[in-house]
């Protein structure tokens, strides 16, 4: 699986990728989280608010800091 956390880097953005990484480690899975900074990959994605999170190239969150819960909804929705 892979995760990417898409944004400029700001403190809403840290705060979604530390939400995902805390949710992957919970639920013991093997995933690749890394974070997107470049707005052109950003907008190739079609993203216009950000924080925003895709999985497997799929934009599953935009424009807001997930919950835990619904973090953890979506990663086992995909398994």
């Amino acid at each position: 699986m892979k995760i990417e956390i898409l944004g400029s880097g700001c403190s809403k953005c840290k705060a979604t990728e530390e939400i995902v990484k805390k949710v992957v480690k919970k639920l013991g899975i093997k995933a690749e989280v890394r974070h997107v900074y470049d707005m052109n990959k950003i907008t190739e994605y079609g993203v216009m608010m950000t924080p925003a999170v895709a999985i497997d190239g799929k934009i599953k969150i935009e424009g807001k800091i997930p919950r835990e819960d619904e973090v953890e909804k979506i990663i086992k929705s995909l398994k």
